[in-house]
């Protein structure tokens, strides 16, 4: 078997080679635009909208996080020693306030992450669908007084 017999049936290089595929040919037209907008619009709601409330609700339900952030009582006593190492009193021996900063942090990371991933994996693939049609990394429009 040779080298090239070998790469061709490998699943990840086909499945490589039909994305780098479907790139560089693929041209927006009016239509697959609103549908795609629309369908990006709905994803960016549900998981920055509907994951984040639904964290707050399961925390504050299920784990017993409740109350208001109070960041000055963390700084004076940040650690709960007293409990196990996973109770739900210390989960990883946090104080209580701990445990609200955890439960803020986690809703922040799901409400911003969706619109960050978005973000840096459209920059990715308009990078890589460049290089691929052998466009040049200059992206200055022409024209104009320089």
């Amino acid at each position: 078997m040779s080298q090239v017999e070998t790469t061709a049936r490998s699943p990840i290089q086909t499945v490589k080679h039909h994305v780098e595929a479907f790139l560089r040919d693929f041209e927006w037209s009016w239509t697959s635009a609103v549908l795609f907008s629309l369908a990006l619009l709905f994803f960016l709601l549900i998981a920055g909208a509907v994951m984040a409330s639904w964290w707050m609700y399961y925390a504050e339900q299920k784990l017993g996080w409740q109350g208001p952030t109070d960041l000055e009582a963390f700084f004076l006593d940040p650690f709960n020693t007293s409990g196990s190492f996973f109770s739900r009193e210390s989960f990883l021996w946090l104080s209580k306030e701990g445990l609200l900063m955890l439960r803020d942090a986690v809703a922040m990371g799901l409400s911003t992450g969706p619109i960050i991933t978005v973000l840096v994996v459209s920059a990715a693939l308009q990078n890589w669908r460049r290089k691929l049609r052998g466009e040049s990394g200059d992206v200055r429009p022409t024209g104009g007084y320089r």
